[in-house]
Parts: C-alpha cells; sequence; structure tokens
C-alpha cells in the first residue's frame, strides 16, 4: 500500500506538522477507548499516510490527553479512590471511616490487577516494541482483536463491583498486559475478559477504564528519562494543542463506548476490526 504522503515531517525542522500532530491526537483519542487497537491504528496511519513516528514527547503527550479523558469521565471514582487513599494514611485500620470502604477496597483490586500489566510490560517491552515494526503482524492481531469482542458479546454476566474479587482483577489486568501487543485493543481485550469472567457490562467497561490509569500514567513515568534523549523536541504549542485533541475526542469516543456496551453491541467493533485487520495482511508489505 502506497504511502500517500498527505501528512508530513517539516523540513528542517525535525518534527511533525501540525496537521500531522492533529491527525495523530484525533486516532490516539478514538482508538485509545474504542475497542479497536490504538496503537495498531497510529502505526497503521502512518505507514498508509506517510506520517513519520511521532517521537516520545508526542507520544507521551498524546497518553497524558487520553488520561485526562479517563479523569474527566470517571471523576466521580477517581474523587473516591482519592478520598480513600487519604484515609489510608489517616486511618489505616478503618476504625473512622467506613465511608471509604468500599473504595479501599477498589483500591486494593487496581492494585492487584496493575501486577500482571506491570510484569509482562518490564519483562518483554523489547519484544513488544519490536512488533511495532511489522504492520502485518498488527493485522492477525486485530483479527485476535476481533475475535475477543465476538465471544464476549454472548456473555451477559450479572456481577457487580461488590462482587468482584482478586482473581477477577488478575484476569484482567493479565488481558490488559498482553494488549501491549499493537493490534490487541486495550480497552476491548479487557472489557472482554470482564465480561468473560461474568462481570456485567457497566462494572466490566468501568474497571478498564480505571485499570487503565495506573497502566498509562506507568508508561508515561517510565518513558519520562526518554524525553531527555530525544534529539529533537516539537513546538510546545503543538504539544499542547495534541493532548487537548486527544483529551476532547477521547471524552467523546468513551461515552460513545459506554453506550453501544449498554446496547448489547459490542460486535459491530468486531466487524470492523476484521476487516481492517484482513485489509492490512492482504495490501500492507
Amino acid at each position: 500500500m502506497p504511502h500517500c504522503g498527505i501528512i508530513h515531517v517539516a523540513k528542517g525542522e525535525g518534527f511533525l506538522s501540525l496537521g500531522a500532530v492533529i491527525l495523530l491526537a484525533i486516532v490516539q483519542g478514538l482508538t485509545e477507548f474504542l475497542p479497536i487497537s490504538s496503537s495498531g491504528h497510529l502505526v497503521l496511519a502512518q505507514y498508509v499516510l506517510g506520517v513519520e513516528s511521532p517521537g516520545v514527547a508526542l507520544e507521551v503527550a498524546l497518553h497524558i490527553g487520553t488520561l485526562i479523558s479517563v479523569v474527566i469521565v470517571f471523576w466521580a471514582d477517581i474523587l473516591g479512590l482519592l478520598r480513600a487513599g487519604i484515609s489510608i494514611l489517616f486511618d489505616p485500620f478503618n476504625r473512622r471511616s467506613a465511608a471509604h470502604a468500599a473504595y479501599r477496597r477498589l483500591i486494593f483490586l487496581l492494585v492487584v490487577g496493575s501486577v500482571p500489566t506491570g510484569v509482562l510490560g518490564l519483562l518483554f517491552a523489547d519484544t513488544f516494541e519490536l512488533l511495532f515494526a511489522n504492520p502485518r503482524f498488527i493485522g492477525y492481531a486485530l483479527l485476535v482483536t476481533g475475535c475477543l469482542l465476538f465471544m464476549a458479546t454472548v456473555k451477559q454476566g450479572s456481577r457487580g463491583m461488590r462482587d468482584m474479587g482478586p482473581s477477577d482483577v488478575l484476569w484482567v489486568g493479565l488481558a490488559q498486559g498482553l494488549a501491549i501487543t499493537p493490534g490487541i485493543s486495550r480497552s476491548g481485550s479487557t472489557i472482554a475478559a470482564g465480561l468473560m469472567r461474568g462481570l456485567d457490562r457497566d462494572t466490566a467497561t468501568r474497571l478498564s477504564f480505571l485499570l487503565s490509569l495506573p497502566a498509562v500514567l506507568g508508561a508515561a513515568i517510565l518513558k519520562t528519562p526518554e524525553l531527555f534523549r530525544e534529539s529533537s523536541a516539537h513546538p510546545i504549542a503543538y504539544v499542547l494543542i495534541g493532548i487537548v485533541v486527544s483529551a476532547l475526542v477521547g471524552i467523546v469516543a468513551i461515552k460513545y463506548l459506554v453506550a453501544i456496551l449498554r446496547r448489547g453491541k459490542l460486535q459491530y467493533f468486531a466487524y470492523y476490526v476484521w476487516a481492517v485487520g484482513l485489509l492490512t495482511i492482504f495490501f500492507v508489505k
């Protein structure tokens, strides 16, 4: 598939054009939350449109934008988790903070669920990184994502947050860790894993997004040292625009996904990623 070269790197500047930054921010905001793989679509967008790699600085910025999206949409849960975290410091044995008990338990579960993601990310970071250079592999991975989404569609769980245990979040956390693979959707695999564990749709969605917070934040922190080694930085205005665009698009994507899940129509995304996966396999060299 030839590069059309619509969006380019500014000559002699060493950074992407504003149009490229906005395009990648839109792709990031949409695909980070819709179960179609943000990493896979970003690689394919760069390949098809002839867009160069955004570099570490912009990559971190776009992820910060989507992190902001989750915080805004799930602000009530974030506030509850913050209050519960503070109560742990001042009342570790929960003698005076019974109101925070549910969120204290949720903090524990999120920590447990983050362990598989962290372990897989640290042990196999280099392996996952190599896969980004293989667009055709991403096509096969998208087919896997479609299968996960389709299988999750037939599951009709009824368990809520109070019914969720460590084994459930470990399973979802493992799915999130494997989703570091480009082409495997993080939101799709974690929501599917939750549904397969018998969680109801709202709980599976809520857990998926809350579990993404430590994962995205941790990845950004790990890449911080690379920011100082990057040879060419983007203009600060471009970076800020990327954050704002990815955050706004991310908010819309989250609300759209929640609406689709409540209607039980997750298979629509399966059809889409199957189509993109097959096109990638057959036409990308």
